[in-house]
């Protein structure tokens, strides 16, 4: 069977949440022990980044789309098939994106105003004052939450290690893409796969597995 059950897949997702405290534990690190200042130098020196830089800058353009075509086409299969388990994931995917990664990911962008790298010459700032300006929406990374919380989906949905394998590689490659290309600090992004993981989490716990449940309940009657 290709498609996880909602047992298995609370499982996963307990596993996973109890692994994203070391993501957040290693983005305060990161900015406690000045990792990102170090890392920032590192790629700006680096001829290997340097080269790789517009391979970075194509994947955060078009990178996310990976994950939208996969879940587009998996809501449009659950409704032309009237396969309710697949509409319901579609849709929870939708609520994550909508809720957390525009939602709730923008307003900590604009409340924390965190200058991205190169906007100032201080780069140990975390949070410096609320802004709306893009220079100063380093924390966290919008693109690496958005991957993150498609991951995630794919993780609880598929049986397949692959395809698990696949969407967490396609995330920490955006995660990768985003240091690369000098928008953010390494902070950033370990706190924002912790974020994407924590927003899958919620929705998956508190709107998908209750209605996942109900559909496997009404399939055994």
């Amino acid at each position: 069977m290709l498609i996880l059950n909602s047992i298995e897949a609370a499982e996963r997702m307990r596993i996973v949440l109890r692994g994203s405290v070391l993501l957040w534990l290693g983005a305060w690190m990161a900015w406690l022990m000045r990792a990102d200042t170090a890392l920032l130098h590192g790629i700006d020196t680096s001829h290997l980044f340097g080269t790789l830089r517009p391979v970075f800058e194509w994947y955060s353009d078009w990178g996310l789309f990976i994950f939208y075509a996969f879940f587009i086409a998996l809501f449009v299969y659950g409704m032309r098939t009237r396969r309710p388990l697949f509409r319901l994931v579609g849709l929870a995917y939708v609520h994550a994106q909508v809720f957390g990664t525009l939602l709730l990911v923008y307003v900590i962008k604009i409340g924390c105003g965190r200058p991205r790298p190169h906007a100032t010459s201080v780069h140990d700032a975390l949070c410096q004052a609320p802004s709306f300006a893009h220079a100063f929406h380093s924390f966290p990374s919008s693109h690496t939450v958005n991957a993150v919380v498609g991951a995630i989906f794919v993780l609880i949905l598929l049986r397949s290690r692959v395809a698990a394998m696949l969407a967490l590689t396609a995330a920490l490659l955006m995660a990768l893409a985003r240091l690369g290309s000098s928008q953010h600090f390494l902070s950033d992004v370990l706190a924002s796969l912790a974020l994407g993981v924590t927003i899958a989490g919620v929705v998956i716990h508190v709107y998908l597995l209750p209605r996942w449940r109900k559909i496997e309940t009404a399939a055994t009657q």
